[in-house]
């Protein structure tokens, strides 16, 4: 082997060793703690094989490139290069890997800021179904006074209904009492002062009495104040401790009135009277010989 060729030889041999001692030397002293913060700890043994091959290939590249270019096999030109090779290898082995830690880290940056973002944006919109979730609770509170409340009130109202109802099964046993009692006395009940004037009317209408003045007679006005399905007593607090009361019976009925007028006029203040004293209701009736007929009537007959 020509003599210039071993040099070169061992010029790229002596580069290359050099090489591998400086990078075993470096990373032991700090490429493996860099590596172990780019959290590849696991891989370190590979990681080194894949560098110690690269060394190995970009040596056997120069180791051909010097065999085949004869410019290249002269000592000088041998040393420069592999001193070039040697000295980028020395550059870009640690550069490479500060490259590396330094771009791990920027995406470790980004994946903190990112799941910050992704956290606060899940803190809004924790707070958001929290102010939600508050908001009905409130209503569900609202909602539920309310019904309390309105079963307070039905409650009352029942209780109240049940007072009703207790005052009505009373009312209907005493008036089924005064029905029977009724029953005993006769179906029509009639009051002393209208039954003496209508005994006097139906007296003269039998004598066949035919004078105007009898005629007149016959026509009573009288102020209904008070209609009943039922029966009433004479001394029922509906009345007001009203006496002379007279009852007659139409359309199923019972119908109770006051008053024995002879015209519309007196019958007209009767019922001013009356109203005045609670009986919003009352109202002048007529009557010829003990039935009813329109008031209408009445008038045009006295006139």
């Amino acid at each position: 082997m020509d003599k210039k060729l071993k040099i070169s030889l061992s010029i790229i041999l002596g580069g290359y060793i050099s090489s591998l001692g400086f990078y075993f030397t470096w990373y032991w002293a700090r490429g493996y703690y860099l590596f172990n913060e780019m959290r590849h700890s696991g891989t370190y043994l590979l990681e080194i094989a894949a560098v110690v091959f690269a060394i190995t290939v970009i040596y056997f590249f120069s180791l051909l490139l010097i065999l085949y270019t004869r410019s290249l096999q002269k000592f000088w030109t041998s040393f420069s290069l592999v001193s070039i090779v040697t000295l980028l290898t020395f550059f870009l082995i640690p550069s490479s890997y500060y490259a590396s830690y330094h771009f791990e880290r920027a995406k470790e940056k980004l994946r903190i800021e990112r799941a910050k973002e992704k956290i606060r944006t899940e803190n809004e919109s924790m707070k958001e179904i929290e102010a939600k979730v508050n908001e009905a609770i409130k209503k569900n509170d609202d909602f539920e006074k309310s019904i309390t409340e309105l079963q307070a009130k039905l409650e009352y109202e029942s209780k109240e209904n049940d007072k009703l109802r207790k005052q009505l099964n009373e009312t209907i046993r005493k008036t089924k009492s005064l029905e029977e009692e009724h029953k005993i006395k006769g179906d029509l009940v009639v009051q002393t002062k209208s039954n003496e004037d209508f005994s006097k009317i139906k007296t003269n209408s039998e004598v066949g009495n035919t004078d105007s003045v009898t005629k007149h007679q016959d026509i009573i006005f009288k102020l209904q104040i008070i209609s009943s399905s039922t029966r009433l007593a004479t001394n029922s607090p509906q009345f007001n401790g009203l006496k002379n009361v007279w009852e007659y019976r139409e359309g199923g009925l019972y119908k109770y009135t006051v008053g024995n007028e002879k015209d519309l006029k007196s019958a007209s203040a009767l019922q001013s009277e009356f109203r005045s004293k609670g009986f919003r209701g009352a109202f002048v009736v007529a009557f010829k010989n003990g039935k009813r007929m329109p008031v209408r009537e009445a008038q045009r007959f006295l006139n």
